[in-house]
């Protein structure tokens, strides 16, 4: 048995996976073997990451002499534009989510529309076509059940969001505007971070990311801020000036302030907040609820005799954003730390 695999069964062929040159498969009887062997690897064929690795690269070589260059035109610009938008519209309809809520067992079309209010014949081609690249399994005739794939878009919104903003808004155009972009600058090399094939895309010099900091004036004034930063004097008691920012970002604030005042600062941003669109981000210590770290509990001793403020549990950052007309989606934190980034949105 070649080292780094498991005992799946059909072994004798699969060494060629990892060969440079695949046997001649001279038969057809030698052809079924190594394609069972194929179907029966999955991630878990493999003792270390490594070897999956060194696996999928073999494979992925494989497949490039296998395919003809009409097979891999048409995968690039035909089927994968088609899989994308497919996989957002299942993901936005809430497909996947609401399969896996349920146990993410086998499912027709009929009830995976019955389970989202889509209509059933739009599933049904929607879902035809992600199983044509197995990203969900037929099990029988117009039945399915989920991959780890699914799972995972359905358990981690982050990578679905790959699929949506990150794709939709950045990706996608982007790539499609760079070979005209490149032909107009004579084929050079961007260096501009200002002056590149985003601003082209764009049909504007603005910046693909513009970063505001807000503080007191005085504050400002002390500070050597590189030029691509905008400084904006701010007092966080006031309405929030920047509308509509796609993040707003809190870093040892709110624990200078008791609940009243630190509803009253969130409250701002809320107003200025746009819906589905903008985020929180608030990077504060967080206070266990069982065997808290020293750091965090005398840091909310600290607040107390400073300032009559404090650190707070989770139970405490999760009433606190909710009273101000926000709703945690996520509590981001490193095992073993009291840093934690709370990420809301507008309720």
């Amino acid at each position: 048995m070649p080292h780094g695999i498991k005992s799946c069964g059909l072994f004798n062929v699969i060494p060629c996976i990892f060969s440079q040159k695949l046997f001649p498969i001279s038969n057809m009887a030698t052809a079924d073997q190594l394609i069972g062997a194929l179907e029966d690897l999955d991630a878990n064929s493999f003792v270390n990451e490594a070897e999956r690795v060194r696996a999928m690269d073999a494979l992925t070589l494989a497949l490039s002499k296998l395919h003809k260059p009409w097979d891999i035109v048409w995968q690039h610009c035909w089927v994968n534009p088609a899989i994308n938008a497919c996989v957002k519209t299942l993901i936005d309809a809430g497909v996947f989510t609401k399969w896996i809520e349920i146990g993410g067992g086998e499912k027709t079309c009929a009830e995976l529309a019955e389970l989202t209010g889509a209509d059933v014949v739009l599933i049904r081609r929607m879902i035809r076509q992600i199983s044509g690249q197995n990203l969900v399994i037929e099990t029988a005739e117009d039945t399915y059940k989920p991959t780890p794939w699914v799972r995972a878009l359905a358990e981690d919104q982050a990578l679905a969001n790959v699929y949506g903003e990150f794709y939709g808004f950045v990706n996608s155009p982007m790539f499609r505007t760079l070979p005209a972009y490149l032909k107009k600058t004579g084929y050079k090399v961007p260096t501009n971070p200002n002056d590149c094939n985003w601003q082209f895309m764009r049909g504007s010099n603005e910046n693909l990311f513009h970063l505001v900091l807000q503080d007191l004036p005085d504050i400002l004034k002390e500070l050597n801020i590189d030029d691509t930063i905008t400084i904006y004097p701010h007092d966080f008691f006031e309405p929030q000036p920047v509308k509509g920012a796609r993040v707003y970002f809190m870093h040892n604030v709110l624990h200078d302030w008791e609940d009243t005042q630190a509803k009253q600062i969130l409250s701002h941003l809320v107003e200025a907040m746009e819906p589905g669109y903008s985020k929180l981000l608030i990077h504060e210590s967080l206070v266990s609820s069982v065997k808290p770290l020293a750091r965090v509990t005398t840091s909310d001793i600290t607040m107390m005799a400073c300032l009559g403020a404090k650190e707070r549990t989770e139970a405490e950052w999760r009433a606190l954003v909710e009273s101000a007309g926000l709703k945690v989606l996520n509590i981001w934190r490193p095992p073993h730390s009291v840093e934690s980034v709370i990420e809301a949105e507008l309720a």
